[in-house]
């Protein structure tokens, strides 16, 4: 599967997805029967928990076939943790290294 780098714009769930996932400390953190993790993200209305992995969703919009916004957000949420995992190499600034000779 490909790295979720962008939304369409012409598609509201992108957007609606990037709102849900700034809220992913919100989320109810569990797994499935078979294992997989999953999450209880809060509908925005009716106070109920949908569960969701990085492929299902018991929302109406995945009843019928649908990518979800629900969806969505988790897959970006997983990016961005492992993103925040990848160790980072950057380049130190001269003026921090200090010479021995």
């Amino acid at each position: 599967m490909s790295p979720l780098t962008a939304f369409p714009t012409s598609d509201p769930r992108g957007a609606k997805a990037v709102a849900i996932a700034a809220n992913a400390s919100q989320w109810l953190k569990c797994r499935t029967k078979d294992g997989h993790k999953a999450y209880g993200i809060p509908a925005s209305t009716s106070g109920r928990y949908y569960l969701v992995t990085r492929y299902t969703c018991d929302c109406k919009d995945a009843e019928f076939g649908r990518e979800c916004k629900h969806i969505l957000a988790v897959r970006l949420h997983c990016e961005l943790v492992a993103e925040q995992r990848q160790p980072s190499y950057g380049v130190i600034p001269a003026a921090l290294i200090v010479r021995e000779d």
